[in-house]
């Protein structure tokens, strides 16, 4: 059960459900399943879904108080373990989930952002996480985002899902 507050998302959303089913896809394929940082966190519920699945540690990221709040709340009452923190894209570096400064190299990004947030996070990123799924978009927008992260850090687009006018993309490290 995940109860938005006044964040958004309860996972009803197409885009959301889109990058729920690569999410699990991708956990239908890697094992064991390691870190994950979900960036732009809303009520939590693609975070809660990933400890579900068993990834871990888990550190979701939102710009708004309410976000933040209500994912630690929803997080709670799913007992999925998940840190959660208020974090700006546009002015602060990425942390990452156990924070060493760099991503261990099974990390998996959960990004359902708006095209220029997304645009603005492979600008800011450091380092290529092993898998990034990005959505929040429309169909008309996948490609600029998987050209954006494949042109600065070399992640190659693995899969990619559409519903109605949204789409979801699965970009992966290497070539």
């Amino acid at each position: 059960m995940v109860d938005p507050g006044q964040a958004f998302g309860t996972g009803a959303h197409a885009t959301t459900r889109l990058c729920l089913e690569l999410l699990l896809e991708l956990a239908a394929d890697e094992r064991p399943r390691g870190p994950l940082l979900d960036v732009g966190t809303g009520s939590g519920v693609l975070a809660i879904a990933a400890a579900r699945l068993g990834f871990a540690p888990i550190l979701a990221l939102d710009h708004e108080r309410e976000s933040v709040e209500a994912a630690r709340e929803n997080a709670i009452v799913n007992d999925a373990e998940i840190e959660v923190r208020r974090f700006d894209l546009r002015s602060e570096s990425l942390p990452w989930p156990g924070d060493g400064g760099a991503p261990p190299r099974e990390t998996v990004v959960m990004a359902n952002l708006l095209l220029p947030l997304l645009l603005e996070l492979s600008r800011t990123m450091k380092h290529a996480p092993e898998h990034l799924i990005a959505s929040g978009l429309l169909r008309a927008q996948v490609d600029e985002v998987v050209e954006a992260f494949g042109a600065r850090l070399g992640l190659r687009e693995r899969a990619r899902r559409e519903s109605g006018e949204w789409a979801a993309t699965w970009l992966v490290a290497g070539g």
